[in-house]
Order: structure tokens, then sequence, then C-alpha cells
């Protein structure tokens, strides 16, 4: 398991991110929220030190405002799939989210329109794109390779 920290901040570089500025604590809230998920250590260390004003655009997909991914994750239609070890921790460019699968921390795509309109989603692995890659590799791609998907459809292409 592995984030890749340092490809995080290389894409945040290249994004020209300003550090001194645009970072924030983060609440004891969501410190909470994110316990209480038992997600790594690792995890938690990386959101704390990721913790950003607003979300944070990668070209065509955002990452998001860790303040608020309780809250985004609480969300009625995301379906509590946080509960099934998928974290939202962004989202592509038509709204589908990004996740990062808290066993694994592998990130990928969740088709929202099947997340969001069917009832009962009894196996994830029809709406989950798993990439295979680490938060840092994922958003480091989104901004260095010119057909790095924006969205679910796109990534299931991708990994073909």
């Amino acid at each position: 398991m592995n984030i890749d920290e340092s490809l995080f901040k290389k894409a945040l570089k290249i994004h020209g991110f300003d550090f001194k500025n645009d970072v924030v604590k983060v609440t004891d809230k969501i410190i909470e929220f994110l316990e209480s998920l038992n997600l790594s250590k690792d995890l938690i260390t990386f959101l704390k030190a990721f913790s950003f004003k607003e979300e944070i655009n990668f070209g065509s997909i955002y990452f998001n405002c860790v303040n608020r991914i309780r809250i985004e994750n609480l969300e009625k239609e995301n379906k509590e799939i946080y509960k099934k070890d998928l974290l939202i921790i962004g989202s592509g460019a038509n709204g589908d989210p990004i996740v990062v699968n808290t066993k694994t921390l592998n990130v990928g795509y969740i088709f929202h329109d099947i997340l969001w309109e069917e009832e009962n989603i009894e196996d994830l692995n029809k709406v989950y794109i798993d990439l295979k890659m680490s938060i840092g590799t994922f958003f480091y791609k989104s901004i260095t390779e010119e057909d790095f998907p924006i969205d679910a459809y796109q990534a299931e292409d991708y990994i073909k």
C-alpha cells in the first residue's frame, strides 16, 4: 500500500499551488470521521497534510477539500460507499466520484449515473473502475498524461 506523496507534491508544483496560503487545518470532526472508518495512519496523515481551502483542479479532475470529505461521503446519492471501503476524495470532469480504496489505497472512478440512479447496488464492481494506482500517481498522471481518463468511461478504456 503506497500513497506516493512525493508525486502528489510534484503535481501540485506543476499546478503552481501555493503551499503557504492555501493549506488549512483539518477539523476535529473530519479527523473523527476518518478515524471512525479505520483508515490507515498513512492515509489520515496524507489527508491532514493536503487539506486545502478549496478543491484543487488538476486539469479536468478535482481533489476535494479534505474538510468537505465527510459531507461528500455522507450525501444520500453516494449510497454510503465509504462503508464498503471506497472513500470519495475528488471528482472527474462529468461528476464521476474519484475514490480511494481504503484497503488497497488504489484510486479509481465510480460511475455516478449508475450510483445515483440505481436503488440498491449490491456489487460495487458494477460501478467502480480501479485504476490500480496510488493517489500521487493518479493526480500526477492527470496533469502529465494527455490521454489520462477524466471519468469512469474513459477509465474503463484506459485499463483495457
